[in-house]
């Protein structure tokens, strides 16, 4: 039977929550059950690094999640991009002088890497932003299909 429009989808990171809840319930199973003899800190350290990934892709999974939600939430991204678009250009330029400003000890390497970061923030940045649906037809021959009077 499908759902009704008006119910509420469950929430999207259920499935994240309970993988955490259940590696932290197996691990104590885990430790419980050990033949005698074996150190318990030891196995204790093996569980944790078999699952150390799996717990670490989860939470990133769950932020990305957490975000595209915040992101759907707030409504759409192209007008917003189009909006404030110069205050984001002023936003990327700070903030990859500010990590450069702060890395301990900056080689050319990293310098390069943080000027692909800003080339990919502004690439981003003109993806996103929809001024090309809205100004198309108001440039001079913005209009592909116009015919010429």
């Amino acid at each position: 039977m499908a759902p009704h429009a008006s119910e509420p989808d469950p929430p999207e990171s259920s499935p994240s929550m309970l993988l955490g809840t259940s590696l932290t319930v197996f691990r104590g199973i885990y430790l419980d059950r050990l033949p005698p003899g074996v150190y318990e800190p030891a196995a204790a350290s093996v569980f944790d690094t078999l699952v150390r990934f799996l717990r670490a892709t989860v939470c990133a999974v769950a932020a990305v999640a957490l975000v595209t939600a915040i992101g759907a939430f707030l409504g759409p991204v192209g007008s917003f991009v189009h909006r404030y678009k110069r205050w984001i250009g002023g936003a990327i330029l700070p903030a990859a002088a500010l990590v450069l400003a702060t890395w301990s000890y900056p080689t050319t390497q990293v310098v390069l890497w943080i000027a692909v970061a800003v080339l990919a923030a502004f690439t981003l940045r003109e993806f996103l932003d929809d001024a090309g649906s809205r100004d198309g037809a108001a440039r001079p021959g913005g209009d592909a299909r116009a015919r010429p009077s």
